[in-house]
């Protein structure tokens, strides 16, 4: 196994399109295709994110990830992960953020205080709470070694989507919602059949 960078094209769009179908529930409808379209649409093109791969010897996914720059541009943020379901109970998840958490500033935002004992075998191991904000839930924020500071103000923030401007511009512009969603539906079959 070895992790690789998926570069730009169909495979990196069919490994979006599951990441985001795998974090957000197959059922996630809304949700799932405002990440695939902000991703897509704001992040690759501004190549402020990078998608990484566990890979075995045929080129096969077993686990992505979505690597996010933070705000100052000087450290990762891990947005989306996850391990397809033919390839899960392998820890195949945990070894992809491990190697990638040895190269360089990592943190990771959660809400599920059950992902930090996993997240710790893969090197992230301190952790910080943030305060919620609005009705958002409270963030776990874990970092690794190299990113590590004692309070979250000294931490860069992540780069977010704007969620509820991609919805206003899907409202807006209909045509651009039918268009990612055929573009997220026939890359999530494309990575099922090929990947």
């Amino acid at each position: 196994m070895k992790v690789v960078e998926v570069s730009a094209g169909a495979r990196r769009d069919a490994c979006l399109a599951m990441l985001c179908a795998e974090v957000h529930g197959r059922e996630g409808g809304l949700d799932a295709l405002v990440s695939y379209a902000g991703v897509r649409g704001v992040w690759f093109e501004n190549e402020m994110a990078r998608l990484f791969a566990l890979v075995d010897d045929a080129e096969r996914i077993h686990s992505a990830a979505l690597l996010v720059l933070d705000e100052n541009a000087r450290g990762l943020n891990l947005a989306l992960w996850a391990t397809p379901t033919v390839h899960r109970g392998h820890d195949h998840g945990i070894a992809l953020v491990s190697q990638l958490s040895d190269h360089g500033r990592l943190q990771v935002r959660i809400t599920y205080s059950s992902l930090v004992s996993v997240l710790r075998r893969a090197g992230i191991n301190d952790w910080l709470e943030a305060e919620a904000e609005g009705d958002q839930p409270r963030e776990l924020v874990g970092m690794n070694p190299a990113a590590r500071v004692g309070n979250l103000a000294a931490l860069d923030a992540p780069l977010r989507l704007d969620r509820e401007r991609i919805k206003r511009s899907f409202k807006a512009r209909p045509k651009d919602f039918e268009t990612y969603k055929n573009a997220f539906v026939r890359d999530l079959e494309h990575f099922a059949r090929h990947i």
